[in-house]
C-alpha cells in the first residue's frame, strides 16, 4: 500500500515539476530570446527583403514611427483587425532589425483626444464608423531628427501586398529628406507649352500640365537645347521624345546610365504631339520627318529594340473616338489604346495601384534581342486582339474606320512599357566622342535600373488632363492615369536600389484551403438546387398564367381536382426544397465551425500539451535511467 502511495506521489510530483519546467522555460526564453523571431508563414510574410535590411542597417540617425491605430473601434471588424496585427508585426520586425535606430510608438487615438488631433494634423485619414460617427484611424507618421515628416494616411487591407514597400519608402524618405533632382531631356517645349517660345513672346504660353505634379515631388531641371553635360547631382533622368541629340549629349546620357544612373525613357516611333508643333526656328515642316525619338545607339548596346516603322493597333483596348466627317460617327480607334487593369502588371508597384486606365496614342512595342544584357519585365501589354500597322497609316490623315475594317489580329500580346534591369555596356565602344575629355566607363559595375515606354504622346495634356480656370485659379482634372504612371515610375526609381528591388508580397490574410473548399462545394450544391427551384417556379407561373387567362376569357370551367392536387404538391415541393437549402447552409456553417474549432484547438491547446508531454517523457526517462543506474550499483 505504501509503495503504491509513493509511486502515486512520484507521478504527481513529476507532472508538477514538468509544468514548472515548462513555465520556467517560457519565462527564460522571453527574457533571453525576446527579440528572436521565426517566420513560419507560407510566403514568408514577415521576413524582410535584403534591400530593406540593408536600408535599416545603414540608418545614420534615429527615426520615430508613430502608428495611430483605433484598436477599440476595430473590435467588430475582423478583417481590419487581422491586417492591423500584420502591420504591427511587420513594424516590430523593422524596429528589431534597425537595432535601436527606429523607435516605434503605437497610439490609440480615442475620439476627441489630443492623440486624434495630432493624427489629423499629420494628415491621417479617419474613416467614420458606428452610429456615433467616430473616426477610425490606422495610419503611420514618421519623423526624423530634423522634424521632417512622412505619413501613410491609411493602411488599406487591399494594399497589404505592398506593405513592405510603403514602410521602406517612408523610412527612406526620412533618411533622405531633400527633393530628388529630376533632369528632363526633351524636344517638347514643356515650359512654354505647345505654342513654343513664339507663344511665350506673345504672352500666350502655358506650360505642359505634367510639370505641376512633377514639381511637387522633384526638383525639376530642363536643360536648354544646347546642353552638353548632365548635372552631376542628377538623381533620375527622364528622356521624353529626346531627338536630334549631339554626340556629346548622347555620350553624357550613356555614361550616366552606365555609371548606375536611374532613367525613364519615353521613346516614340511616331509622336502625334511633335507632328503638330511648329518647327524650330520658324522653318516649314518637312513631309519626310518621321517624328521618331528612338535612341537606337543606346538600345543597340543594351539589346533593346523599338521598331520605328510599326505601331501597335489593338481592337480589344481600342478607344472610342468621334471620327465623323460632317456628322457624328463614334468608332473604335485601334491606334489609340485604353489600357485598363487587365493590361497592367498587377505585381509591380508602378502599375498595380493605378485608379484609372492609361491612354496610349500611336504607341510602338518593345522587343529584346537574343544577345540582350538586360532583363525585360513587362509593365503594360497589349491585348491578344492586336496587330502591328505601318506608322505611315497614322502620320498622314489617319482613318479610324478604315483601320478597324482592315484589322486582322495576329494573336499576340505586345510589350508597350517595361522595366529593365541588368548590366549594360557603353554605346561608345571606342571611348568618348571628339571634344570630350572624361574618364570613360565601358561597362556598368552592377545592374542598372530603367523603365522604357514606347510612346511619348501620353504625357501631352490632351491624353491625360482637362485644365479649367475656376475663379482665377487653374484646376486640373485627370482623365487618365498617365501622370500617375510617371510619378510612380520616378518615385520608385529614386527610392534607392534597395527600394527598387522590393516586389509585392502575397496576401497576409489568407483563408484556410479546406474551409474554402467546403464553402465552394456547398455553394455549388446550393446554386444547383436554386436553379432547379427557379425552373419549377417558372413552370408553375406558366400554368397559373394559362388558368388565369382561361378564367379571364369568361370561361366557366373550374379547375379540375387533378390540377388543384398538382398545385398543392408543387407548393409542398417548394417548401421541401427551401428546407433542403437551409439544411445545406446549416451544414456548411457546421462543417466550417467544426474545422475552425479543430484548428483553434491545435493552435491553443495541442502544441502546449505536446510540449508538456515531451517534458513528462523526459522526466520519466531520466527517472528510469536513475533507477537502472541504482540497480546496477546495488549489484
Amino acid at each position: 500500500m505504501t509503495a503504491m502511495l509513493n509511486q502515486r506521489f512520484i507521478n504527481i510530483s513529476a507532472v508538477v515539476l514538468a509544468a514548472a519546467l515548462f513555465l520556467a522555460v517560457n519565462v527564460i526564453a522571453d527574457r533571453l530570446l525576446g527579440a528572436a523571431r521565426i517566420d513560419l508563414t507560407e510566403h514568408r510574410l514577415f521576413t524582410l527583403s535584403d534591400g530593406t535590411r540593408k536600408l535599416l542597417e545603414g540608418l545614420q540617425e534615429p527615426v520615430t514611427l508613430k502608428l495611430y491605430y483605433s484598436r477599440s473601434l476595430a473590435s467588430n471588424a475582423p478583417e481590419v483587425r487581422n491586417h492591423a496585427e500584420n502591420v504591427i508585426n511587420m513594424l516590430e520586425e523593422y524596429e528589431a532589425v534597425a537595432d535601436g535606430m527606429i523607435n516605434l510608438e503605437i497610439i490609440d487615438p480615442e475620439p476627441f483626444s489630443e492623440a486624434e488631433d495630432r493624427a489629423v494634423d499629420a494628415g491621417l485619414s479617419g474613416v467614420p464608423v458606428g452610429a456615433a460617427g467616430e473616426n477610425f484611424y490606422f495610419g503611420l507618421v514618421g519623423q526624423n531628427m530634423t522634424d521632417d515628416q512622412e505619413a501613410i494616411g491609411f493602411f488599406a487591407p487591399d494594399r497589404a501586398r505592398f506593405l513592405e514597400y510603403d514602410l521602406t519608402r517612408t523610412i527612406h524618405g526620412l533618411s533622405n529628406p531633400d527633393l530628388p533632382v529630376l533632369s528632363i531631356i526633351t524636344s517638347f517645349p514643356l515650359e512654354f507649352g505647345p505654342g513654343g517660345i513664339q507663344a511665350a513672346m506673345r504672352g500666350q504660353s502655358r506650360a505642359y500640365g505634367i510639370l505641376r505634379p512633377l514639381r511637387e515631388f522633384f526638383e525639376v531641371r530642363v536643360p536648354t537645347p544646347r546642353w552638353e553635360e548632365l548635372d552631376a547631382d542628377t538623381d533620375v533622368l527622364m528622356l521624353l521624345h529626346a531627338r536630334d541629340l549631339t554626340p556629346k549629349q548622347l555620350y553624357s546620357i550613356d555614361q550616366f546610365i552606365v555609371n548606375g544612373g536611374k532613367a525613364v525613357i519615353f521613346a516614340d516611333p511616331f509622336s502625334e504631339t511633335a507632328a503638330q508643333l511648329p518647327p524650330p526656328g520658324g522653318q516649314p515642316p518637312s513631309p519626310l520627318d518621321t517624328h521618331s525619338s528612338i535612341p537606337k545607339a543606346l538600345f543597340d548596346a543594351w539589346g533593346l529594340r523599338i521598331d520605328g516603322d510599326r505601331l501597335v493597333a489593338d481592337r480589344g483596348y481600342a478607344t472610342r473616338v468621334n471620327a465623323g466627317q460632317g456628322r457624328r460617327a463614334i468608332v473604335d480607334y485601334v491606334a489609340w489604346l485604353t489600357a485598363g487593369p487587365e493590361a497592367l502588371n498587377q505585381d509591380d508597384v508602378v502599375t498595380a495601384e493605378l485608379q484609372m486606365p492609361l491612354l496610349l496614342p500611336s504607341i510602338g512595342h518593345i522587343e529584346q534581342a537574343e544577345d540582350a544584357t538586360v532583363d525585360l519585365r513587362p509593365l503594360v501589354l497589349s491585348s491578344q486582339d492586336s496587330m502591328l500597322i505601318d506608322a505611315s497609316e497614322i502620320r498622314f490623315r489617319p482613318n479610324p474606320q478604315a483601320l478597324l475594317s482592315a484589322f486582322e489580329a495576329d494573336d499576340r500580346r505586345y510589350v508597350l512599357a517595361a522595366r529593365l534591369k541588368g548590366e549594360v555596356s557603353s554605346a561608345f565602344a571606342e571611348g568618348p566622342p571628339e571634344g570630350v575629355e572624361a574618364e570613360h566607363v565601358a561597362k556598368s559595375d552592377g545592374p542598372v535600373d530603367m523603365i522604357v515606354v514606347a510612346d511619348a504622346d501620353m504625357l501631352d495634356d490632351r491624353y491625360w488632363v482637362q485644365r479649367q480656370d475656376m475663379f482665377g485659379e487653374e484646376v486640373m482634372q485627370p482623365t487618365s492615369a498617365n501622370a500617375s504612371f510617371l510619378i510612380n515610375a520616378l518615385d520608385n526609381l529614386t527610392g534607392s536600389s534597395e527600394l527598387i528591388g522590393l516586389r509585392s508580397r502575397a496576401e497576409g490574410d489568407r483563408p484556410f484551403a479546406r474551409i474554402e473548399e467546403l464553402r465552394r462545394e456547398a455553394e455549388q450544391r446550393y446554386l444547383a438546387e436554386a436553379e432547379a427551384l427557379e425552373a419549377q417556379l417558372s413552370e408553375t407561373e406558366k400554368k397559373l398564367a394559362e388558368l388565369q387567362s382561361r378564367a379571364g376569357e369568361g370561361s366557366t370551367e373550374l379547375l379540375s381536382a387533378e390540377e388543384e392536387r398538382t398545385i398543392a404538391e408543387f407548393q409542398q415541393r417548394m417548401l421541401d426544397t427551401r428546407r433542403e437549402l437551409r439544411g445545406v447552409q446549416h451544414s456548411l456553417r457546421r462543417d466550417i465551425e467544426a474545422l475552425r474549432s479543430d484548428i483553434q484547438l491545435v493552435n491553443i491547446a495541442l502544441m502546449p500539451a505536446l510540449v508538456l508531454l515531451i517534458a513528462i517523457g523526459v522526466a520519466v526517462y531520466r527517472r528510469h535511467r536513475r533507477r537502472v543506474s541504482q540497480q546496477l550499483r546495488e549489484v
